[in-house]
């Protein structure tokens, strides 16, 4: 990883304030550097200013794909429950920022923010994916990973210091139908789930807090007597719910993707719904009997050259929508 982010630094001198990235067919860098530097710099200031008040109109301003959907819902049920906002939040003040920036052809671009979030006690990596569909776009992060530094798998780079990008027609897009389909038999059931099998083999998930680890936390909440819960998980379809990866140099892949949860909360005769403040301030209708919550989740995943276990490194989940019954 140190290579990678030396050549980087080297490539900033030669090619910042030089270079105009148009990419509509050439296959060149997504962005420069230093342009990746003031999006990141940007994000911060941007934040700082809407994270404390849970602006969810400010938010687009630097947030897009299902980063954005998970904060703006977010900062939607905080607000409602907390109207006079955060005064214990922390200011992001990025420090040891490091890019990767892949050669691409057409839009939309992407490139990844590997930094320290300079917060007193956070030593975990952030490492935010950005994108923009257009020159005349301003980088927006689709993508966040809260990682230990001892699990960011280093990145390939070629001899000018850019990073590889990983095909979405490749192991990328399987990933989101796997991991659905994991949990999907984990909890019991697979009414919905999708097929993994679209080429390469089936998909392996290394034991961890976001696979197995998920599956048990089910578990436990179904042995509950006053409630049942019905899981279906699907398949990211959207063209904004993408993912996107970059080559590692063991020639696996790190990659970003999205997956889909729906969950209906049921309760016995005779018990009185509680429902979560946070859901009951996006809920439609009201929980007589039952919640029905839509959530989005968002993946890091470490991805084997072949037949290994993925390593599922990171997740953050939000519900983006509810409705009682």
């Amino acid at each position: 990883m140190a290579r990678l982010f030396a050549l980087l630094a080297v490539t900033a001198l030669l090619v910042s304030g030089c270079v105009r990235v148009h990419g509509e067919n050439s296959v060149v860098p997504a962005t420069t550097p230093q342009e990746a530097a003031e999006a990141l710099a940007r994000y911060a200031a941007i934040g700082n200013e809407a994270n404390p008040v849970y602006d969810a109109e400010l938010n687009p301003e630097i947030d897009t794909g299902p980063l954005g959907e998970i904060n703006q819902a977010g900062h939607r049920a905080r607000s409602a429950v907390h109207p006079e906002g955060n005064p214990r939040y922390r200011p992001l003040d990025f420090t040891d920022a490091r890019f990767a920036i892949p050669r691409q052809a057409g839009w939309p671009k992407f490139f990844l923010a590997d930094a320290e979030s300079g917060r007193e006690g956070d030593a975990n990596r952030w490492l935010l994916v950005f994108t923009r569909n257009s020159i005349e776009e301003e980088w927006c992060a689709s993508y966040l990973a809260v990682v230990p530094p001892e699990e960011v798998p280093e990145l390939l780079v070629d001899g000018d210091g850019w990073a590889e990008a990983v095909p979405v027609a490749g192991e990328a897009d399987r990933l989101s139908g796997a991991y659905a389909e994991f949990l999907a038999r984990g909890s019991g059931s697979t009414d919905g789930a999708p097929d993994d099998a679209s080429g390469g083999g089936p998909i392996v998930f290394a034991e961890g807090r976001h696979t197995t680890g998920e599956v048990e936390r089910r578990a436990e909440e179904g042995t509950r007597p006053e409630f049942v819960v019905q899981y279906r998980d699907l398949k990211a379809e959207a063209a904004a719910h993408a993912p996107v990866g970059l080559r590692t140099v063991d020639g696996g892949a790190l990659v970003f993707f999205t997956s889909h949860h729906h969950e209906k909360k049921t309760w016995a005769e005779g018990e009185t719904p509680v429902v979560d403040e946070y859901v009951e301030a996006l809920m439609e209708g009201t929980a007589e009997r039952s919640v029905t919550s839509e959530r989005l989740s968002i993946q890091a995943a470490a991805v084997p050259v072949e037949g290994g276990p993925v390593r599922v490194l990171a997740r953050i989940a939000m519900t983006v929508g509810a409705k009682g019954g």
